[in-house]
């Protein structure tokens, strides 16, 4: 009977083993997500969190991404890459425009008359960085990117001409905004960040900005600057969401997956989709807006703005140290774009 007993328990011990032998060999990893913007943006309400649901159901339980907003792991928009690098977040959204001397070809994207939409911007810049065209990713890998714009101007005055911009102080970001408010007449003012934009135009020390409309709400902009002029379509600024490639390869095997069916373009046109969707309401917003002025440029006035701004054009249209000329890629991959959407 002694006997019996113990080959029964042995073969319950045995039993309990292997069922639950599924259990323990599938380990759960937890990504942290981080923005410094708000829970309210199009990026931070519809699109992470899609990616998040689309990723976390492909993985089948082994993937697990905690996602905070509105600066809730690290507040400053400057510090999001160096979180990712010192391991703090495990992606982030990034503003290259704060992050000077980093991803630099991505720039090509913020000159005038290029990119009409964001999925279009986005899905280039995306096949760039497919291409190797793309530097300082050798430890990093782009889980999505955005090409926030066309960015237009924003004022606390009138700005219905050419000689309404000349002399005001507008913020803009990065070298490519401050040489094109520069050959517009007006005096560009940098390292403000974009929460601190309407807080400047309210004080005085700006009249306007250089801002994709559909970031008129976000920061508050509208509430400062009443006049707005959405014609010259000037440039897109990459937003990139990075991640340390080391992170990805050590991920279980069927989140990986997850991330390689999910990161990269489906990702980065969900992006685009979202800020187009904000960018158009924002402008219906501000057009039903008694208090808010919109002004139409005419096309002669649009084509002398073109004219003017060549020069910053021209300083790309040329191979790099490389050989490659960024500014003939970009319009060649937004071809290769709307031929295919």
């Amino acid at each position: 009977m002694i006997q019996n007993f113990r080959k029964l328990a042995g073969a319950m011990g045995l039993a309990v083993a292997v069922i639950g032998a599924p259990a323990l060999a599938q380990e759960t990893a937890t990504l942290r997500f981080s923005s410094a913007f708000s829970p309210m943006s199009a990026n931070n309400r519809v699109s992470v969190p899609a990616f998040i649901e689309a990723v976390e159901k492909a993985s089948e339980g082994t993937l697990k991404i905690e996602h905070y907003p509105g600066g809730s792991l690290g507040k400053s928009p400057v510090q999001q890459l160096s979180m990712v690098e010192n391991g703090i977040t495990d992606i982030a959204e990034v503003v290259v425009a704060y992050t000077p001397g980093r991803f630099p070809e991505l720039s090509v994207f913020e000159l005038p008359f290029l990119a009409e939409t964001n999925v279009e911007a986005g899905l280039a810049a995306y096949s760039l960085y497919e291409k190797g065209l793309v530097s300082d990713f050798e430890d990093l890998m782009l889980v999505g990117i955005i090409m926030t714009g066309p960015y237009a101007l924003s004022s606390a005055e009138p700005i219905a001409n050419l000689d309404d911009i000349s002399g005001t102080r507008l913020r803009v970001a990065g070298p490519i905004q401050t040489e094109m408010a520069s050959l517009l007449g007006a005096t560009p003012v940098g390292n403000v960040a974009a929460p601190q934009i309407a807080e400047n135009i309210s004080r005085g020390l700006l009249e306007g900005a250089m801002m994709a409309p559909g970031n008129l709400y976000n920061f508050r902009i509208a509430d400062a600057a009443k006049h707005h002029m959405w014609d010259l379509k000037l440039g897109s600024v990459a937003v990139i969401f990075p991640m340390r490639r080391d992170t990805y390869e050590n991920l279980p095997p069927k989140a990986k997956a997850a991330f390689d069916t999910y990161s990269g373009e489906w990702f980065t046109r969900v992006l685009g989709e979202g800020l187009d969707k904000q960018q158009e309401e924002s402008k219906a917003k501000i057009s039903a807006d008694s208090e808010q002025t919109v002004y139409t440029w005419t096309d002669e006035q649009i084509e002398e703005v073109r004219a003017l701004l060549q020069p910053v054009v021209e300083e790309w249209n040329q191979p790099n140290e490389n050989g490659v000329n960024l500014y003939e890629e970009a319009v060649s991959a937004l071809e290769s774009v709307r031929a295919q959407n």
